[in-house]
């Protein structure tokens, strides 16, 4: 029988995991980035625990344990099929390296909302990956369903929520520019200067540059111009013609 896919509302996940945030924090709330990790294991009991993934896609990174189902893993130079005990995350140790926090804290976060997911529709545990889409490479038509299928969506939302909730992105937004809108011309223009303070940003708060400019999309946080307004300005045009 197949499980029924719990559905949320994007603004009820947003609301949801804002408050989480905000009861797990206390009076800090808003005012530092989010230690999901500490969230997981402090909040849900959750056990983070590293080892090299063997299944065959290279790009499933995290996995959430239910306690049944088994999960391939490179032990000894060979491919063992092991049962994890429920409430476990595994993550893959390539995930260990200093370069790859961004993906580490955001394959967490997707993984608790998953845990967060089973609490609130009062059921197991579903065991899952997080896959990681690579843009390079080409999908069977099979596989980039189930990379792209309602819940893996709908967690990476909440994985967002987690760590960009509304509050803390407002107020980390003003502290890095003084009060001052970050504006964005068309659907993913920015200036360089607005650029290379969402680049700080985002090393800030621990998430990737796209996490954090499709967040703040969500959030409706920028300021929006119109792509001729940079174009004119940026190429020095008037009149459709560049200027000396």
């Amino acid at each position: 029988m197949n499980q029924q896919i719990p559905r949320f509302r994007n603004a009820e996940i947003d609301e949801i995991c804002e408050g989480l945030i905000k009861r797990y924090e206390g009076k800090a709330y808003g005012k530092r980035s989010i230690d999901i990790v500490s969230f997981a294991h402090d909040y849900f009991k959750l056990r983070i625990m590293y080892t090299s993934i063997a299944e065959d896609d290279p790009n499933k990174l995290s996995f959430l344990a239910d306690g049944i189902t088994p999960i391939n893993i490179y032990y000894q130079g060979h491919i063992q099929s092991v049962v994890v005990p429920e409430k476990t995350i595994l993550l893959d140790k390539v995930l260990k390296y200093p370069h790859e926090r961004n993906r580490r804290f955001f394959c967490i976060a997707h993984e608790v909302f998953h845990y967060i997911e089973s609490i609130l529709t009062n059921s197991p545990v579903i065991s899952a990956y997080h896959t990681e889409f690579d843009s390079n490479r080409k999908y069977p038509i099979s596989e980039l369903t189930e990379i792209m299928n309602f819940r893996e969506c709908q967690a990476d939302r909440g994985a967002a929520a987690l760590l960009m909730p509304y509050v803390l992105l407002r107020n980390t937004c003003m502290q890095f520019t003084n009060n001052q809108n970050i504006r964005i011309f068309g659907e993913n223009v920015f200036t360089s200067k607005d650029k290379k303070i969402l680049q700080d940003i985002s090393r800030y708060l621990g998430v990737s540059f796209t996490a954090l400019t499709i967040r703040m999309k969500q959030l409706k946080l920028f300021e929006k111009h119109k792509l001729d307004e940079y174009i004119s300005n940026e190429f020095n045009l008037n009149n459709g013609k560049a200027g000396g």
